[in-house]
């Protein structure tokens, strides 16, 4: 079956170079559509600092930057077609605000005097938050959020006056937040465990390194409510994925404390600890169908949820673009790699008449096979035990696969 054309792919030049290569790719409507340009940019989580400067130098160009976050409910601008969902939206919206807050006060800040200075304070912590301030700060009536303190300073209240626009009445909505805040436990799970790799191997995260805090930037994804809620109605549970990022869950336990090892042993052996880590990334993303396996791990349906559905929010997001926004000549949607192949497709099949017409590929992880203690048959042993182990994954998938199929 044709996928169509490759968006991530690893690639070795000369036995001197090996790298981990992910595609972008421009699209453009029919002439005199007056349609924006379409920049899909594929990212992988974890790369080189140059990789993440070149992307974003490639998205300075346009006008609006559509990005992947799973994002807590409120991050997104409150609103409505009815009077219940505006409420809603808006009291997501000022607990976003209450969070924000309390993670100032967990970083060991003071407690945010207003919508500025909590933009101010967030940007240290998350460089996604100052945008997701800013969308929270207008509720869904068009209207400041009110930021007020108590006469000691102990409570931040943070509210709406409603759809009246009137402060003091029943429609009001607020939520208040304590100074005291028992933030230990809180800060220490807050810990990614691509963050980490990326650490330990001499790399970068992405969501460390590129601009988030651009105001041309939209988050344009689920919320995780949404992918809870998508997970439920196909029985599978997010916590188990959620908890595998962020590191509390046990295993992640242990492999942050092999993580912490890869300083030492690259210290030990020259670098080619990481060095050989990187190149198992390098082989195992770069594997053409490797999506496609973890449904075995998951449960069917994973894939259908992680790919397919979140892939209709920025797609949902440009059609509005197009319609309401037409002075916005140039979009880039910035995804990872994965999704690209779905994304594409839908975007080529949709009535807009898109087709590509360019495509840059960017080395996101590369090591240099001279400047290496890894040796030539190091290497080769690394590429054939992926291989083999990603054949034995695509076996036991097959397997489970007749298994659930054969008749009782």
């Amino acid at each position: 079956e044709d996928e169509g054309p490759l968006w991530i792919q690893s690639k070795t030049v000369d036995g001197e170079r090996t790298s981990l290569q992910i595609a972008s790719r421009r699209y453009v409507g029919p002439e005199a559509s007056g349609l924006p340009e379409v920049w899909l940019v594929g990212v992988t989580h974890i790369g080189m600092g140059a990789y993440y400067r070149d992307l974003s130098e490639l998205m300075e160009g346009c006008d609006l930057v559509l990005y992947e976050s799973v994002m807590p409910a409120g991050a997104r601008p409150p609103g409505g077609t009815d009077a219940d969902q505006r409420v809603a939206s808006t009291r997501a919206s000022l607990e976003l605000l209450a969070q924000a807050s309390t993670r100032c006060l967990q970083a060991g800040q003071s407690l945010p005097l207003d919508v500025d200075s909590l933009r101010e304070c967030v940007g240290s912590i998350d460089l996604r938050l100052p945008g997701w301030v800013a969308n929270a700060s207008i509720d869904a009536w068009g209207r400041p959020v009110r930021f007020e303190h108590d006469e000691a300073g102990d409570v931040l209240r943070i509210s709406s006056v409603g759809p009246d626009g009137q402060g003091g009445t029943a429609d009001d909505l607020s939520t208040s937040l304590d100074v005291v805040v028992d933030s230990a436990d809180a800060v220490e799970g807050n810990v990614n465990l691509q963050a980490m790799l990326a650490q330990s191997l001499g790399l970068r995260y992405q969501l460390d390194t590129m601009p988030y805090d651009d105001p041309r930037w939209r988050v344009s994804d689920m919320s995780v409510e949404e992918v809870e809620a998508a997970f439920a109605e196909r029985g599978l549970r997010f916590d188990d994925l959620g908890d595998m990022l962020a590191g509390s869950s046990l295993p992640a336990q242990l492999i942050r404390s092999m993580l912490a090892l890869i300083p030492l042993g690259d210290a030990l052996t020259g670098g080619s600890v990481s060095d050989g880590i990187q190149v198992v990334l390098i082989e195992l993303l770069g594997t053409p169908g490797l999506l496609n396996l973890t449904d075995q791990q998951y449960g069917a349906g994973f894939n259908e949820v992680i790919i397919v559905e979140r892939n209709g929010v920025p797609l949902e997001d440009l059609d509005r673009i197009i319609e309401a926004e037409p002075d916005i000549r140039s979009v880039a949607v910035l995804y990872g790699a994965a999704h690209m192949p779905d994304l594409a497709a839908r975007l080529e099949a949709s009535a807009h008449g898109y087709r590509a017409m360019e495509t840059r590929w960017d080395d996101a992880i590369a090591v240099d096979m001279r400047n290496t203690r890894l040796s030539p048959s190091d290497f080769k042993s690394i590429r054939r035990s992926i291989r083999l182990s990603l054949a034995a994954l695509k076996r036991q998938a097959r397997q489970a696969k007749e298994a659930e199929s054969a008749p009782d």
